[in-house]
């Protein structure tokens, strides 16, 4: 009996085994061995490439197509094969993952699925994929720039954020997203010191906030001077003269802005601009102060044949430098500089004149007469007569003294008598 069931059985198997042979009689297949890639180190951002082969397990040609999946999600488009009996076609896609547990699944989908297997139509492979944020090959556990923002990970308050790094008012918003990066509750587009809380304004554009700026408006004037004086300590130019307070001589008055002399008359109201003397309808430098002579020494009687030094060195240009020295003497030039060596050779007066320039082309000149002397002539009759003055005294003097032994004798003579 038992013979017999089994005879049965075998039967029924035999049957079936047929039916199913029958049944798939179209079969194309992949194994996880048909899968493979480009590469062994997954990293985020790569471009990998998956492979798939896929085989044709019956004797007849077969048609189908097969897909790509990362964690259920398409990679691409459908990729058409094309079979010839007992033969593989194999096909590619291009993957670019995120990082991550990534399972990586092939299906194929024949185009007559009544004679085909589908227990072999799918495979399945999982990838980790290393966290790569700025995708330049250097995973992030590795990479001292995370994000590729060119800020270190220590200094990036957003390591994994390439359009931020930093956070002024530490309210997490990075500061190119943050509509108020102090945190003073004006808003950066009304800030001129978005990154104080301390500042709003910057009247002078100077870096320096109003509220620690000593002269806001940059005009050379302290803003607590200005106060003193009236002036708009926000406005560089009060009057609006063109002309910023601090080099402003009336920075109250429009029409005055200089005052070249000084003497508390703006020039152009002042008839003497400079204050030498000379009218401005008659002065060739009416904003420029003439040179000022000054001579060392008295100079008005010299020895002859005795070199002589006059020294102008002490002159002055108030207002600019003296660029330039001419001397003459009985009206030959002689010499430049601003010292005057010479000699005199003939006795009597001689006319001396001096003429400086400044820096702006304006000249003056000092003429002076010096009498020259033969001091030596006069030296020699000095000491001449100072010896005879000596001699006669000496001499008078003895007669002086002789005259009072006499006395004496005379007085001594009378006593003994």
């Amino acid at each position: 009996m038992k013979k017999f069931f089994a005879i049965i059985a075998g039967f029924i198997s035999f049957i079936a085994i047929s039916n199913i042979a029958l049944a798939y009689s179209g079969d194309i297949a992949i194994d996880k061995q048909d899968v493979t890639f480009s590469t062994d180190n997954f990293t985020e951002g790569k471009d990998i490439r998956i492979y798939a082969t896929v085989i044709n397990n019956s004797t007849q040609d077969l048609l189908g197509v097969v897909r790509f999946y990362d964690n259920n999600g398409q990679i691409g488009g459908d990729q058409v094969i094309s079979l010839f009996a007992k033969k593989t076609d194999g096909v590619f896609i291009d993957w670019f993952p995120n990082y991550g547990k990534q399972t990586v699944t092939v299906k194929i989908f024949p185009w007559q699925t009544g004679i085909d297997d589908p227990s072999n139509n799918s495979i399945s492979t999982e990838i980790y994929v290393a966290q790569d944020t700025d995708h330049d090959g250097i995973p992030n556990d590795k990479d001292p720039d995370m994000d590729g923002d060119g800020v270190e990970n220590a200094k990036d308050a957003f390591p994994l954020n390439p359009k931020e790094w930093k956070d002024t008012d530490g309210d997490g918003i990075g500061d190119n997203s943050d509509p108020d990066i102090d945190n003073d509750g004006v808003p950066n587009k009304f800030d001129e010191m978005p990154y104080d809380a301390n500042e709003t304004l910057d009247t002078d554009h100077d870096g320096i906030g109003n509220n620690a700026d000593t002269d806001d408006d940059n005009d050379g004037l302290p803003d607590i001077k200005e106060l003193q004086i009236g002036t708009n300590p926000l406005k560089a130019d009060t009057d609006g003269d063109g002309v910023i307070d601090g080099k402003d001589a009336f920075p109250l008055d429009p029409k005055e802005w200089k005052d070249t002399d000084g003497d508390g008359i703006g020039d152009n109201s002042d008839t003497d601009i400079d204050n030498d003397g000379i009218p401005n309808k008659e002065d060739k430098f009416p904003f420029n102060k003439a040179p000022v002579i000054e001579l060392k020494d008295d100079k008005s009687s010299v020895d002859i044949f005795t070199p002589q030094i006059f020294d102008a060195t002490s002159s002055t240009d108030s207002d600019g430098k003296i660029v330039s020295y001419k001397w003459e003497v009985d009206g030959k030039e002689i010499q430049e500089g601003n010292a005057l060596t010479t000699n005199f050779n003939t006795l009597g007066k001689h006319d001396v004149k001096l003429t400086i320039t400044d820096n702006s082309g304006e000249s003056v000149s000092k003429n002076f007469e010096v009498s020259v002397l033969n001091l030596g002539f006069y030296k020699e009759i000095g000491l001449s007569l100072a010896t005879i003055l000596l001699a006669l005294g000496i001499y008078f003097k003895y007669i002086a003294a002789a005259k009072d032994r006499k006395d004496q004798e005379n007085s001594e003579n009378k006593l003994n008598s």
